[in-house]
């Protein structure tokens, strides 16, 4: 799996990453930021959704995936409300499992 990341204002931003369909893989989510936000976990090649929800302030989300298709995948956020100061940190972590 590689993975790679691309600069967007603040309030949103994406992680991407690429699975060769080979293993089962789990996802972790973590907002360790002040404000609440959407995610969505999409493969992009299909265009269709994994999963999505909302993370509250120092909530989690952590999944075991298997079985989805190869391809390229997009994990995206967004704030609904934002008023200044905005602290937004995601922490994502992707594990290979045996």
């Amino acid at each position: 799996m590689k993975s790679m990341k691309r600069n967007r204002p603040i309030g949103q931003g994406e992680s991407y990453f690429t699975y060769d369909g080979s293993v089962p893989f789990k996802i972790y989510l973590l907002n360790t930021g002040t404000e609440s936000f959407l995610y969505k976990i999409q493969n992009i090649d299909k265009d269709t959704n994994v999963t999505n929800g909302v993370l509250k302030s120092n909530e989690s989300f952590e999944q075991i995936f298997d079985g989805l298709p190869e391809g390229d995948y997009v994990i995206s956020y967004v704030v609904q409300e934002e008023e200044p100061p905005v602290n937004i940190k995601l922490k994502v972590k992707i594990v290979l499992l045996p």
